[in-house]
């Protein structure tokens, strides 16, 4: 793999319009790009890049709005305004709402797969390689069937975990299953409501609702494999918390480029996560961070699935 260079970040100083304000902006916009766009027409599947899980413990991260460059590519350093990110969003998620998802039969498996690069300081090993760590999660169709989940990589070894539900031995809390049924029951009438669902969470354990809005969210996305409307209503919920903005142009650890959305906390020092979407098929293909007081990206990650007829 190319190294991965990270230089230092470049803060936004744009000030950015509450999302009441941009709120008929966006529905006029919506309203005319409806109109003109032409009637969609039938095509192929695409490659579907979705999401993992958060139980491991080990969840994704994303970085900074800053200078990267994964397999020679350059992110822009500036990121876009709010009502640029919401346009990005709303578009995102009408095209995951388009694209099909895939779907394990009988007796298969969604395997998901992420990569990420950790901080220097976050484990064992100096170079790069030594800092990729792996895991894979297969997700039975039948969601009480047996779970499987791996982690390797990193000079860590390998760890294996099986059990029904996903209910590992030595497993405390909800299985893996009850967490996934409980996410798949968000509220999905529109992306308003989806953000409600979340904000009437929220218990002060953050620096800001906005923030403790965007972790829960962006927490979802990095979990399960989910269904392309509550992806689609995540997205939507996303573009309607304050802060939020827009990158284009960003590799995931693997060098595919996508536009990362993401939001800096101004009560934690401008620390900031990111997600990296495909606008072209709706799908979460990475993550970065950058936490409060670092230079440079300190977690980059990609996140992809297959359907698999068997468990290693």
């Amino acid at each position: 793999m190319d190294e991965l260079t990270l230089l230092r970040s470049l803060r936004d100083d744009v000030a950015e319009p509450s999302a009441e304000r941009l709120a008929p902006a966006f529905a006029k916009l919506e309203n005319a790009m409806h109109e003109a766009a032409p009637k969609r027409t039938t095509r192929a599947p695409r490659r579907r890049h979705p999401i993992r899980w958060a139980a491991a413990g080990l969840s994704v991260a994303a970085a900074a709005a800053a200078v990267i460059v994964v397999g020679g590519v350059l992110a822009p350093p500036h990121p876009e305004t709010a009502s640029a990110a919401a346009i990005v969003l709303r578009e995102t998620a009408k095209e995951a709402l388009a694209d099909p998802d895939p779907v394990a039969g009988p007796g298969q498996y969604l395997k998901l797969e992420a990569r990420y690069l950790v901080g220097e300081g976050e484990g064992t090993g100096t170079t790069e390689q030594e800092r990729i760590r792996m895991t894979d999660l297969y997700v039975p169709a039948n969601l009480d069937d047996e779970w499987v989940q791996i982690f390797h990589g990193g000079g860590l070894g390998t760890t294996v975990r099986r059990g029904p539900a996903g209910a590992y031995p030595n497993f405390t809390g909800p299985s893996q299953a009850e967490q996934l049924r409980e996410i798949l029951a968000i509220p999905t009438g529109s992306g308003a409501e989806t953000l409600a669902f979340f904000d009437a969470q929220y218990q002060g354990g953050s620096t800001s609702r906005e923030e403790d809005d965007w972790k829960r969210i962006t927490d979802v996305l990095d979990a399960y494999p989910l269904p392309a409307l509550l992806r689609a209503r995540l997205f939507e919920a996303l573009a309607l918390i304050p802060g939020t903005t827009s990158t284009p142009g960003v590799a995931n650890l693997d060098g595919r480029i996508g536009v990362a959305i993401g939001r800096s906390e101004p009560n934690r020092g401008d620390s900031r996560r990111e997600i990296i979407i495909d606008p072209d098929t709706g799908q979460l293909i990475g993550m970065r961070e950058m936490p409060q007081g670092e230079s440079g990206p300190q977690r980059v990650s990609t996140i992809s699935t297959t359907v698999v007829d068997a468990v290693p």
